[in-house]
Formats: C-alpha cells, structure tokens, sequence
C-alpha cells in the first residue's frame, strides 16, 4: 500500500476539500492501494504570530521518508520561512512530490496556466471593449498565483503598446473588503481625495469639508435630511462630486481574484456609479459571489477537483515507473459576462440558487446548534480525562472511523506526582518546533491496543490494511507552543461541511483553558504555602500551625486519638548571633528547624512558633515514649550540628503534652501547657548547673 502526505494551509480557516476529493476520486478510479495523510494548518487567519505559527507546526510532525509522495498547497501560507523549510525538507527526503498551484524548483506542478488565464482576459478587455487605459488589483504581492497574473496583465498590455504607471497597480489581500479599500485607494491615487468609507477615521480623506462625507448609498439616491439647512445645495454637491470621480475613472479595474471584483463593484454602486457603464470590472476564480452578484462578474473558471485527480495520476505515473511532465496544467475557460459589458452568457437559475442558499442557511443553523452544544460540553470537563472522550464522540458523530489524540507528557502528568509542570510554567517545556519523543497518547478509537501508550511514529497505528482511506491531522497548541495532536480516518464530514478547524479551535480553547485553570489552581496552592511557611526555615509558622495543625487537632479528636505535642525552644540563640554573627544564627535557625522536623517523626507538623521557639505536632504512639521522642530531637540536632560543623553546640529545653480526644481544650491551650512543660524544663537545667 503506497502512502500520500498532503501539506495544506486553509484560507481565513476555509478547508479546501477539492483537492483531497479529487485525489481519492482518481485513486478509487483506478482501484490504487493509497492512503492519504492531511496535515492541514489554519495559520493565515489569526492576527497572532504565535497562534499562525503553533498550527504550522504541524507540517513537522511526519517523517517525510514514511512516505511514497508528497503534495503540497502552499499558496496561503503567512511566513516565507515556513514555506521555505518544508520545501527544503521535501527536497532533501528524496521522496517524489507535487505542487499545487504553485511552481517551485524540483516539485512537480498542477494547477491553471494562471498567466495564459489573466493574459486573455486582458486581451479581451484591450482588443474587445477597447480599453486602454486600465487599473489593476493584484492580489498578495508574495502569491505566486497573484505574482503570475498580474505579470500577464503587464505583458499584455506592453504588448499593445499601453502604458502601466506603478499607481495603476495596488497589491494587497484577496478579501473583498480589500476590493472596496483597493478601489477608493486607487481613486485617491489618480487625484481624488475626498472619497470616505465608512471604516475610515476623521481625519481621512481631503476636502471631505466641501462635499461631505460619503458613507454609505449613493450620491442620485441619498434621501433628504432635514436638518441640513440646504438640501438641494448638498445634492448639487454630491452629483458635482459623482462628475469628477468619473473623470478620473479607468476603462476597466481587472481584479486577480473575484473577492476583489466584488468588493470593487460594491463600493461603486454606494458611490452612484454603475459597472459596467462607466468602468467595467473582471475577477478570477469563478466564485459564486460573482456568478451570482448584480452585474454578474466576468471571471476565469477551473474545476479544483481536476486539479486533485491530476495530482493523483501524475503520482500513479511516478510509482509505474513513467516520467511524466514536471508541469500539468489542467482546463480553464474565460466566462465574459455583464461585469465587462459581454452581457450573460447563459440564464442562471436564480432559483435553484436561492433554494441551495436557504437550506444552506437551514444546515448551517443546525451545524451552530452542534456546535454550541460540542463547546458547552467541552466547558463541563473538569480535566483532561473527562476532555478526551468528549471529543472522540463529536468525531464518531460526525462519521469518522477511527481517533487518536496525543499529547505532551506534561498535561498527562498535571496535578499527579512528579509533574513536570509548575505553577510558574517554565516556559521551555513544550517544544516550539517538532514534537518530542515524551508525546503519549492520551485517546485512541478504533485503534488495536497493544498497551504501549507511548507515542512513537504514526505507523502503524495510524494505517490500514486497505488503501482508499484519507488521515486527518491537525495541531493542539497554546499559541506557538506545541502540546499535541489529533487525527480522525474519513472526516469527509468535517472537510465537506468546513467543521474541522471550527472543531480544533473548540478543542483547543478548551485545553488552554483546562490548562490555565490548573496554573490558577497551583498559584494559589504556592501563594497559600507562602503564607503559611516560614521563609528561612520552610517549616509551617504559625498561621499554618492554624490552618494545618488545627485540622488535624480536629481530625484526630473526631477519630478518639490523642496527639502529642512538642514545644521546644533552641538555647543560646543570642550567644550565637553576640559570638558569630547573625549569619550563623540563621544557619541555627535553619539546623534548628531540620531537627523538629527530622526528629518529630514522618507524620509530625514542625512549626516555628517564633525566633528561637518551635512546635511539633503528631499522632500520639503509646509504644513510643514522649521522652523518646524528645531524646530523637535532640539526637538529630548533634547530627545535624556535626554535618554542618557549627562551632557551637545545637541545644533545645523541650516540653511536651498529650491531649485528650475526648477534652474540651483548644490546640492553642495545649500549646501553652507544652510551652510551660518547657519552661519548667528550662528551670530545672539552670538549677542543676
């Protein structure tokens, strides 16, 4: 079974399910035993570097020699330095790989001849409505679609001898709103500068003050508003401002994609103008925003699945041995309609259209339903044991065969022991880039269990006896940095209905909030120990003596057993800090603290009650003496002593007492009999000296 790997990068989070489509579509033609393996990105549409950059990620996660092809849909990708290092990776792995609308050195290309397309379409504009002079919105200026489209528009039209002024030609996106900015943008550049949309701020514009402002509507339709004091003046105003925009219009505005034609047509019309009789407009792409918009838009069509099923039979070919071309160029036909004067080709059926529209509409409803109710029910997990199977079953329902989830060591040991996670999130945990050897898998349906959780490659788990099945992957990340991963078999569900990276990102919120409620939760367990720990010895004080003590004080009363408590104060602190300095009674201090601790017993609460004065707390053993266990004490501190080689001996008077389960006296109250043991310790020992 020959295995496929496709890198693709949404648009503004749009899944483009054609090419997969086309590629299974020839596959299962042809009856090839093939699998393909999606690793699909959404990197382009968040405004943060580190989010684009967490969902490139990964693009790092297959060993590319597991592979027998690779394809490629690059175009949309954010960073050249992304491109650039799967390519060059692609490359050094020997493997035979295509590319997607997009040429590179050593790849296979499929895709339009995007310079022949936008070649004809201007020559159409030049020899057909006898356009000369022109403006162009070309797209991104690092697109290699736009790149080529817009080098035909230039060639086209020095070939005819007109003239291309770089103010004639805007870069910018694909977006419609960058058809309505690029349009005004383009006006102002050839002179007119009192055009405002609507977004814009005060400021914007020139004599905005002799016109007024233009919104929204048009100029031949603005309704009168009663408290300007000369209607008519201002009417007379905005057809005089109507006059000098269509003084400074080109013949056409020919647009790279059909977003930006739109956007172009629609802003015209709010500004009284009328396409295609005072400029006309063409895009690209054959949208069914163009098809579909008043004027219709002259475009350029091409069926992308054809371009899927021509990726496949180019691999078909590498695999039998053949050499096929290293360019295939599949279809296009230039659709001259109403937006450039060439009226409808053909009767749309308008109908047919608003029918698929409204149940469109209907399903889209339901899906925000399903996903309103996926995303209260990923808000229920308390933790990640309870998230993983939620989302298992949102893949099952949406059809797919098989799950697996992986993630970071790091998450699977929160909140256990030994976790590698602290409340100050050392920020080198998770990996930028790849995805380390310490991924476990957290979730797996519809997989064999061999008992081994840990994640080593993707195959074999991730694989079929059969071909014709398609594994998609994408990235679970906390903005740049990489937690894990998912991947479902045969989510044609989530790819037709453009779910899956809605899905991700639901599953993905919900982890980093997951996550963030367990720093929240480790912060204030941190701030409490600060609270109630003594800063220079790490021993409760003793407002954790409160806190702690007296719960178990509670607890054991509750339980009928008798605790044994010790109050011990050091001898000699000032003679210490007088001799050697107040560093070296900190040091006892310090040794002082070890020894309760030490010698109080494994169970024991050591507190430090005050300077010189401590306190230890424990379940009374009637098999052990009190006196033993002071005698431990006092034993540990000459160890202690003798390990840290003080240059004085480490002495305590210790008192003790043994409460009674069933007495009514308060922890403080048997805290002051110890105290007083002690002291009356204290006597004895300068008596007997």
């Amino acid at each position: 079974m020959k295995k496929v790997a496709l890198f693709m990068d949404g648009w503004k989070r749009y899944f483009t399910y054609a090419w997969p489509l086309g590629f299974m579509q020839k596959i299962k033609e042809t009856r090839a035993d093939v699998n393909l393996y999606i690793f699909n990105s959404n990197g382009n549409w968040n405004r943060d570097d580190g989010y684009s950059y967490g969902e490139y990620n990964i693009y790092n996660l297959p060993e590319l020699t597991d592979f027998d092809g690779i394809i490629i849909s690059v175009n949309n990708i954010k960073y050249p330095e992304v491109t650039a290092e799967l390519l060059d990776r692609i490359r050094k792995s020997g493997v035979p790989a295509i590319s997607l609308e997009t040429a590179f050195d050593g790849l296979h290309f499929v895709g339009i001849d995007n310079y022949d397309a936008m070649y004809d379409m201007t020559r159409h504009m030049i020899e057909k409505h006898g356009a000369k002079k022109v403006w162009y919105l070309a797209g991104p200026k690092d697109n290699y679609e736009a790149q080529e489209r817009c080098r035909a528009f230039r060639d086209c039209m020095d070939e005819y001898g007109l003239t291309v002024d770089d103010e004639n030609v805007l870069f910018g996106d694909f977006g419609f709103n960058d058809g309505v900015t690029g349009f005004e943008e383009l006006l102002r550049a050839h002179g007119h500068t009192c055009i405002k949309h609507e977004k814009d701020g005060p400021d914007y514009g020139g004599p905005a003050e002799v016109y007024g402002e233009i919104t929204s509507g048009s100029f031949a339709d603005s309704a009168p508003n009663a408290e300007t004091s000369n209607n008519d003046e201002m009417d007379d105003r905005r057809l005089e401002e109507r006059e000098i925009v269509k003084k400074i219009l080109p013949d056409a505005i020919i647009c790279a994609n059909d977003n930006l034609a739109v956007g172009v047509c629609n802003r015209a019309e709010a500004l009284g103008l009328s396409v295609p009789k005072d400029f006309k407009v063409t895009g690209f792409d054959n949208f069914d925003k163009a098809a579909y918009y008043t004027p219709r838009i002259t475009t350029v069509s091409r069926i992308r699945e054809k371009i899927g099923a021509a990726a496949a039979e180019i691999m078909l070919n590498i695999w039998a041995g053949n050499n096929p071309d290293t360019s295939s160029y599949i279809d296009y036909n230039c659709i001259f309609t109403e937006s450039c004067g060439c009226g409808a080709d053909a009767m749309l059926n308008g109908r047919q259209y608003l029918k698929n529209y409204i149940m469109g509409v209907v399903e889209r409803e339901e899906i925000d339903e399903s996903t309103l109710d996926f995303t209260h029910l990923l808000s229920k997990c308390g933790d990640y044991s309870g998230l993983y199977p939620c989302v298992q079953t949102a893949y099952s329902q949406a059809g797919c065969k098989k799950c697996v989830m992986v993630v970071d060591r790091s998450l699977v040991e929160m909140g256990g022991a030994g976790s590698t996670l602290s409340a100050a999130y050392d920020e080198d945990v998770f990996a930028v880039k790849g995805y380390p050897q310490r991924m476990q898998i957290v979730y797996k349906q519809g997989v064999a269990d061999d008992g081994d959780d840990t994640y080593h490659s993707m195959f074999p788990l991730l694989d079929d006896e059969a071909g014709g099945n398609i594994f998609l992957f994408a990235p679970f990340h906390f903005g740049e940095k990489a937690v894990g991963f998912c991947c479902v078999e045969n989510g044609y569900y989530l790819m037709d209905k453009q779910l899956w990276s809605t899905v991700m990102s639901e599953v993905n919120v919900a982890m980093i909030n997951l996550f963030n409620k367990w720093r929240l939760e480790q912060i204030n367990q941190e701030l409490t120990a600060i609270s109630i720990k003594d800063p220079l010895t790490q021993i409760y004080n003793r407002e954790g003596m409160r806190q702690i003590a007296a719960k178990a004080f509670d607890k054991a009363a509750g339980q009928g057993r008798a605790l044994l408590i010790m109050f011990a104060d050091m001898d000699k602190l000032k003679y210490i800090n007088d001799t050697y300095g107040h560093e070296y009674g900190d040091k006892a201090i310090r040794s002082a603290a070890r020894a309760i601790a030490g010698g109080g017993g494994i169970s024991s609460i050591p507190v430090r009650y005050g300077g010189d004065e401590f306190v230890s707390i424990s379940i009374y053993d009637e098999t052990e003496s009190p006196e033993e266990r002071k005698t431990a004490i006092l034993e540990k501190a000459r160890e202690i002593a003798a390990q840290e080689k003080l240059p004085f001996a480490l002495e305590f008077s210790i008192g003790y007492v043994i409460t009674a389960p069933d007495g009514d006296k308060t922890l403080e109250e048997y805290v002051r009999e110890a105290d007083h043991s002690m002291y009356q310790e204290k006597i004895q020992r300068r008596v007997s000296r």
